[in-house]
């Protein structure tokens, strides 16, 4: 596995994964309307360059928050991985 910002991926992967693990790539939450495949984020991919997760967020000021954390394999750290990634690049 290698984590690479979402941006580096083709954006029709990206949309297409948000398509299949949640229906649409827009989420809907308390803090307002997003398009995942269009934030800020980092991707966490197999050998064969496939996405097994995947996590968006926002930073605003000194507020990072998390939008999205997918994580295709359970119980491998991937999503923790992830997460650190991105307390990393909001430090």
């Amino acid at each position: 596995m290698i984590i690479i910002q979402n941006n580096e991926l083709p954006k029709q992967m990206m949309t297409d994964f948000f398509a299949k693990h949640w229906g649409t790539p827009e989420m809907v939450i308390s803090s307002g309307i997003f398009r995942c495949n269009e934030l800020d984020g980092y991707a966490a991919v197999d050998e064969s360059g496939e996405i097994i997760g995947c996590i968006t967020y926002v930073i605003d000021g000194k507020d990072c928050e998390i939008i999205s954390l997918d994580s295709i394999i359970e119980k491998k750290g991937f999503g923790t991985a992830l997460l650190q990634q991105v307390e990393e690049t909001a430090k």
